[in-house]
């Protein structure tokens, strides 16, 4: 009974094999020749976000900042949630700072501490961001940095220097 059991999957190969097939027939497939060439104008698969630095018109270093956007909307603004100690900007020189905050040329700075607003139950509505901006507080030069904005920190002693 064994012998039939192992005859059986070996003759079901054997039907299944292809018949008149001749030595010139089994020749290998070759394989697919495939020229690698550059596409044109193709765009780059992913950037990397740089490090950025700004001044300001005062010293508003521990105001959280919103952005706005050309006809005075808001662009941006942080949840409470958003805003840690990370956040805060950190002192070059010559009045530029580390931008840890996500802020740009058009962004404004507003009466809200980070320590308050990290300690707010919810995200103030537009109005009341728009009402807490301090008149005149804005960004007032800004530059990307050659760094990774990951990185900045790694790099202080370099980002003066390219500063100056």
């Amino acid at each position: 009974m064994k012998k039939i059991l192992f005859l059986i999957p070996a003759m079901m190969l054997l039907g299944c094999s292809k018949k008149n097939t001749t030595v010139a027939d089994q020749t290998p497939p070759q394989p697919e020749v495939v020229k690698m060439v550059e596409p044109i104008g193709s765009r780059p698969l992913g950037t990397i976000l740089k490090a950025t630095a700004f001044k300001m018109t005062g010293d508003y270093s521990n105001n959280v900042a919103i952005t706005l956007n050309e006809d005075g909307t808001l662009a941006y603004y942080p949840a409470p949630s958003d805003i840690t100690e990370n956040s805060r900007p950190v002192e070059l020189e010559d009045g530029w700072w580390l931008n840890r905050q996500g802020l740009s040329p058009n962004s404004v700075f507003t009466r809200y501490t980070f320590e308050e607003y990290e300690n707010l139950s919810s995200v103030p509505t537009q109005e009341e961001l728009k009402a807490a901006i301090i008149p005149g507080a804005r960004v007032s030069d800004w530059k990307r940095l050659s760094y990774p904005a990951g990185e900045a920190m790694k790099y202080l002693p370099q980002i003066k220097e390219e500063l100056k």
